[in-house]
């Protein structure tokens, strides 16, 4: 008597699925991976160009800054003449209308409130100012022994 053993594997459906899931997380993978080389910033850096030579002038005469000044009581000074907070904005729109890089400081004693000097930095930005800094003074270095 012979007996017959069975083998035949039962494919069902749960398997294609799980072979499907499996292909799709390596095309991701392989894909995602091949991008992050292509665009790796540290490979495009070692690209060496030559650029070409020619004449360099040196850059027009930087205007004169636009000085805003903030004293200890609050009083706001635009090119040393007193102005309120309101006729500033005005103001810095028609200096600045035809040179909106002309460089604008803005010097505040130190006893000022930061909120003073945070409302003048915004009227300044709001007006169109592009080039706007704070004036500040330098440390003297601890080495440096005055005469």
């Amino acid at each position: 008597m012979k007996i017959k053993t069975r083998r035949d594997s039962n494919v069902t459906l749960e398997t294609f699925a799980l072979t499907d899931i499996i292909l799709n997380i390596f095309i991701f993978f392989f894909t995602a991976f091949s991008l992050v080389y292509t665009f790796n910033p540290l490979r495009e850096s070692k690209i060496i160009i030559k650029l070409p030579q020619a004449d360099v002038k040196t850059p027009p005469e930087q205007k004169e800054a636009i000085i805003i000044n903030i004293t200890n009581r609050n009083e706001i000074f635009l090119s040393n003449k007193p102005k309120n907070i309101k006729d500033l904005k005005a103001e810095l729109s028609t200096l600045i209308a035809f040179d909106k890089m002309r460089p604008v400081i803005v010097r505040a004693d130190k006893g000022v409130v930061l909120e003073k000097v945070v409302e003048v930095l915004d009227i300044a930005k709001s007006s169109g100012v592009e080039r706007l800094g704070i004036a500040v003074e330098e440390k003297p270095s601890p080495n440096y022994k005055s005469p």
